[in-house]
């Protein structure tokens, strides 16, 4: 498979990944791997007692794991990795619920100290099944270069 370059990458393009449904097992198995035992996320009955929630709540990490290891055009970026990586929780997302991504490019540039690679800057939503808005944010990401 070719890889995509910066170059290859406009401004405005989105990058949408399929949807994934949120399970009760997603859930305990993340309080498990992080030690977060809050009963926001586990126990029904002390969510009960109260708004915000009806159920227990997914943690909100959780999501953000699971949205930035989704499926998109970018996997086939060359290089590809991570520089930065940010998210305001918008909503809940409950057990059931089906989210995907939707990620906006909105910043190209080539490295000034190193021309055999470049940032790629996104617009990044995560929806669930109903399109609501769920967390929103920015990644950075640097993506290899043809050439200088």
């Amino acid at each position: 498979m070719d890889r995509i370059h910066l170059e290859d990458i406009e401004v405005g393009s989105v990058l949408a990944s399929p949807a994934r449904t949120i399970t009760p097992d997603d859930i305990s198995t993340f309080a498990s791997l992080t030690g977060d035992h809050n009963p926001l996320h586990s126990d029904p009955a002390a969510v009960a007692e109260g708004p915000p929630y009806d159920a227990p709540v997914a943690h909100g990490l959780l999501i953000t794991s699971i949205s930035s290891g989704q499926p998109t055009a970018a996997d086939g970026w060359a290089l590809g990795v991570y520089l930065e990586e940010t998210r305001r929780f918008v909503a809940p997302v409950y057990a059931g619920d089906a989210i995907r991504t939707l990620s906006t490019v909105t910043d190209v540039r080539r490295s000034r100290s190193k021309p055999d690679r470049g940032v790629v800057t996104m617009d990044v939503r995560v929806v669930n099944q109903r399109d609501e808005v769920v967390q929103a944010g920015v990644d950075v990401v640097l993506v290899g270069a043809r050439g200088s």
